[in-house]
């Protein structure tokens, strides 16, 4: 009996050998489609972050995990560990508006910058430069956007002017009102402005519509690791829905992955995000799909790594995604049982995929 069970594994190692030349084993998590710079990333319009007649106000789509949850059906399962999250997400902000979020906070603070793009603040307000898909950073290092806006932020000099698109460019496509001429009084990064404000900046640069990179993932775990006993982290991307539930997600399951479901921490960050699901597809035939199917994926598999690795310790992201194996096969064969098990590997700083195998007999 064994006899033939072996001779029947080895057929499958055979025809697995013989056909795997002209097969391309790929690597979970490999984004299909990556987003590429647009025709227009060389010549990026500028544009305001936050509707300047707003400057007093809290940001866009402001909510905290301290905000009541709508009722539901699941609302003890879904409120569990919440209330410990201290947490909050939101569009950009005024140098006005980030005052006042403040004073929604618990403990020290901790802003997280989720924008790609290059944005810098003139006169308390927020602007950026824009390109189709709002991708005019795609491919940049990280490194080179923070240094772009040092840049920027120091060429626009007190009494200089700066011109701003008019209208919703990024909605409409089309400049809908007149520009605004801007003379600058002062100019700061982010991270200057945050800091002034007595809280800590952490800039993580994903791609509008994305999912974020390996290294992004790392450097957010990392900032985790770093946060105070009851410290509070604050979460925004431009318009405060995408990067920014998908990251209160991320953190929600760094937290609560082992003992909150993917379905309830999804379901909550849902309600108190303005109705945005991480898991939700794009519309058929959007030019988001593919982005967002890349995206949802990698959510799934975030919260596999966040239930083996609580407050993403003991390994970061790209060390969990290195150590999992790609594949196993296991044959019963009658009373006995043969256990072959092949293991797919990707090597850290290649493409190329290896594998080995291992047999194992019981009787």
């Amino acid at each position: 009996m064994k006899r033939g069970c072996i001779g029947k594994v080895l057929t499958v190692v055979l025809l697995i050998l013989l056909v795997a030349p002209a097969v391309t084993f790929s690597a979970p998590l490999v984004q299909k489609i990556p987003p590429a710079p647009p025709p227009d990333a060389s010549s990026p319009v500028v544009i305001w972050d936050a509707d300047p007649s707003l400057k007093e106000t809290l940001p866009r789509n402001f909510r905290t995990t301290d905000d009541p949850l709508k009722a539901t059906n699941r609302q003890s399962s879904l409120s569990t560990g919440l209330a410990e999250l201290r947490a909050s997400g939101s569009g950009e902000f005024t140098a006005d508006g980030l005052k006042l979020l403040l004073t929604r906070t618990r403990g020290r603070v901790t802003v997280f910058d989720l924008r790609q793009e290059t944005h810098v603040f003139v006169n308390g307000l927020p602007i950026s430069w824009f390109a189709t898909n709002d991708w005019a950073n795609v491919g940049h290092t990280h490194t080179a956007i923070e240094a772009d806006e040092a840049a920027r932020v120091q060429s626009l000099k007190p009494g200089s002017e700066i011109t701003v698109a008019g209208g919703d460019i990024k909605k409409s496509g089309t400049l809908s009102t007149a520009p605004a001429h801007l003379i600058v009084r002062d100019a700061k990064t982010e991270r200057d402005l945050v800091q002034a404000n007595n809280a800590t900046y952490v800039r993580l640069t994903v791609t509008d519509h994305a999912r974020p990179l390996d290294e992004e993932v790392d450097r957010f775990i990392l900032a985790v690791r770093a946060l105070p006993e009851n410290g509070w982290a604050h979460f925004h991307c431009e318009a405060g829905r995408g990067r920014t539930t998908t990251f209160m997600v991320l953190y929600d399951m760094l937290r609560n992955a082992t003992h909150v479901s993917l379905k309830d921490i999804a379901g909550r960050q849902k309600l108190l995000g303005y109705d945005y699901d991480v898991l939700q597809p794009a519309e058929a035939g959007s030019w988001k799909a593919p982005y967002t199917d890349d995206r949802i994926a990698f959510v799934r598999a975030f919260y596999k790594y966040a239930q083996s690795n609580p407050g993403g310790r003991p390994q970061l992201w790209s060390e969990w995604l290195n150590s999992k194996p790609y594949f196993s096969l296991t044959i019963s064969c009658g009373r006995g049982l043969l256990s072959w098990l092949f293991t797919f590997c990707k090597p850290v700083e290649s493409a190329s995929i290896c594998f080995c195998w291992r047999a194992m007999v019981a009787s």
